[in-house]
């Protein structure tokens, strides 16, 4: 299972730190156990909130409002789910409060482009990440978290079904028919 795959083995992260030790002391107000701890995390925070907000001092707003979320939530952490699941349930929430603040004071529009979903530093990979990323971009707005969600924060299907609130057979039924999509805009291209 991808969650059993990261953080190593033994639910360790880079530094040699057991997620669950790290978290326990940022709960009690270890600043350094927090930035380990949010460092195996923090790329794929910001990548989400990349395909979801166009201005880059947005998503860097939204990134701080959802650590300091983390932070100011890690007492609250029940090991429920994996830690990535609830800092995703979050972030997605923070991405809610955005719009809806947005929608309030009548200030939004709406993102052009929704970002790469695959890096581009592999050359000879180029066009292959084109056509992913084009067939990607015409899926709706709920088959792209879908698809962000489960290939990008590779969180499994009963973990996204915990951050959006979807039924598990819904989120399964729903990444057969992203599949089925992809393969036929693939084809095409």
């Amino acid at each position: 299972m991808k969650a059993d795959k990261r953080g190593g083995e033994f639910g360790f992260l880079n530094d040699g730190c057991a997620e669950g030790t790290l978290i326990s002391k940022a709960a009690e107000g270890d600043d350094k156990a927090f930035e380990l701890l949010m460092k195996a995390h923090l790329k794929v925070i910001y990548n989400y909130i990349c395909i979801h907000v166009e201005s880059k001092e947005d998503v860097q707003d939204l990134v701080q409002e959802t650590m300091l979320g983390v932070w100011s939530g890690l007492k609250y952490f029940r090991n429920d789910s994996s830690f990535r699941t609830w800092v995703m349930g979050i972030t997605r929430r923070k991405v809610y409060d955005f719009y809806r603040s947005r929608y309030k004071t009548s200030e939004l529009t709406m993102p052009e482009d929704e970002g790469s979903l695959v890096s581009e530093d592999e050359p000879d990979r180029l066009l292959e990440t084109l056509d992913v990323n084009s067939a990607v971009n015409r899926l709706n707005s709920m088959e792209q978290e879908l698809v962000f969600l489960a290939f990008n924060a590779q969180l499994t299907y009963q973990e996204i079904s915990e951050v959006t609130g979807i039924p598990l057979g819904t989120v399964k039924s729903r990444m057969s028919g992203v599949r089925s999509k992809l393969r036929k805009y693939l084809e095409k291209e």
